[in-house]
């Protein structure tokens, strides 16, 4: 999936102080960056890596993958099921994942007030021999359980994308381990920032034997070493110092939107084609549509480096130390929130610590409101998806996503925010809350 933009957060204490922090930073540190071309001195990280997860999932197979997107892809080309149920707010690659493996995609609307749809909502669309695509969208979890009893009891199959929720629990259980089949990312913005990259966790091997699943190609890949995202994470890093950020790209933030208004205006994006609409295997699979070209996006074509393995793992060998941390984040917000009508999305018995992002909601004052207000106290705020996947024309029958992409803005969680900062920054979106509207 495609870098997402730094966006920063300022924040003014109530001394006169100020606390200025990026929205997101790496938690591969430069340290990292280098420590990991040791890679070429180990013996095989990639099956290091492999070995790492199957320790971390109870056992289950793992299978390495290009990215998310196409982990999902390579997932659904493996199944003779020809229809996704996923819901209508969600990233859009996991739908375009979908129609590179011709499926025809159905939406399901979110559960009210939520950013995930349940298994109230997945039952209206679990018809035998569909493919149920749940989400926990941000790390916040969704029923999965649920999710996963109604699938099997309807006859289908389970995606359970974990993507945004890599180490969170669900009744102290891994999330990505009740589907049939779990999906992790290590792309440049997730929790373990490998760069790129994702894993499939095989956990029922009936559906599919893992080494056929693997064998699967969405397309032609390569494997080279990620330079040019290398450079990317070491600028990024190197930009989030608190001093080069606060003199240089501060003041920039303003425009940071203004390359992509320019580029919409003079390449308009294309119409998205209807929901309901097949689409045809663009040429993995024989009989396919020789038309429709192939994904040759790194996203797609790159396969994971043995760097990127050692990478991971350097995260992962302190990830309670990461779980520690955003977990303090998340009750800090919770906490300064707390008797406020903000409202947080997190259900009873969330798993803070395997939170991505921190999803809020100002009641009386939508997005884009929110937002002004914030620009005008120098605090740069996050929206990632801002609209519903169906068709402008469907979105009456999905009135929670439409509900939800409209109202939803986001909160920074990474292991180097400091608690203080957060408390600060929470402050400020309290008193926002309480503007005349």
């Amino acid at each position: 999936m495609p870098f997402r933009r730094m966006e920063s957060t300022r924040v003014d204490s109530r001394n006169g102080g100020s606390a200025i922090v990026p929205f997101n930073r790496l938690e591969t540190s430069s340290r990292d960056l280098v420590a990991a071309l040791s890679c070429f001195w180990h013996s095989d990280p990639l099956a290091a890596l492999r070995e790492m997860l199957e320790e971390m999932t109870g056992q289950r197979p793992v299978i390495l993958a290009p990215s998310g997107e196409s982990a999902i892809a390579q997932i659904l080309l493996s199944l003779p099921q020809q229809e996704v149920v996923m819901p209508a707010y969600l990233c859009g690659e996991v739908r375009r994942a979908a129609l590179i493996a011709g499926k025809r995609v159905i939406y399901v609307d979110l559960a009210k007030h939520s950013v995930n749809a349940t298994s109230a909502e997945f039952a209206r669309e679990a018809q035998p021999g569909r493919i149920l695509l749940a989400v926990h969208a941000y790390g916040v979890p969704t029923d999965i359980e649920a999710i996963c009893e109604l699938a099997k009891s309807r006859g289908c199959v389970t995606i359970e994308d974990a993507v945004p929720a890599f180490g969170g629990r669900y009744n102290g259980r891994l999330l990505g381990t009740f589907g049939d089949f779990g999906i992790f990312s290590f792309q440049h913005s997730k929790r373990v920032p490998a760069l790129r990259g994702a894993a499939i966790v095989v956990n029922n091997s009936q559906i599919v034997d893992p080494v056929k699943l693997a064998a699967i190609k969405v397309t032609e890949t390569k494997r080279a070493f990620p330079i040019g995202v290398l450079c990317f994470a070491v600028a990024q890093n190197l930009a989030t110092t608190p001093w080069v950020y606060r003199s240089l790209l501060l003041p920039l933030l303003p425009m940071r939107d203004l390359p992509r208004r320019l580029m919409r205006r003079i390449h308009p994006p294309p119409a998205r084609p209807h929901a309901d609409a097949p689409v045809p295997n663009p040429g993995a699979q024989a009989g396919a549509n020789p038309q429709k070209p192939q994904p040759r996006t790194p996203y797609y074509t790159r396969e994971m480096h043995p760097y990127q393995a050692e990478l991971a793992q350097r995260v992962l060998g302190r990830w309670n130390e990461i779980r520690e941390q955003i977990a303090r984040l998340a009750d800090t917000y919770l906490e300064v929130f707390r008797d406020t009508a903000i409202e947080t999305f997190l259900p009873p018995g969330c798993d803070p610590a395997g939170l991505m992002r921190f999803p809020i909601a100002l009641p009386g004052k939508h997005q884009e409101q929110v937002l002004e207000l914030a620009r005008r106290r120098g605090l740069y705020l996050k929206v990632i998806w801002d609209r519903p996947l169906p068709a402008e024309s469907e979105y009456p029958r999905f009135p929670n996503a439409v509900w939800t992409t409209r109202n939803l803005v986001l909160l920074p969680l990474y292991r180097t925010l400091s608690p203080e900062s957060a408390a600060q920054l929470a402050e400020n979106v309290v008193e926002i809350e309480r503007e005349p509207s």
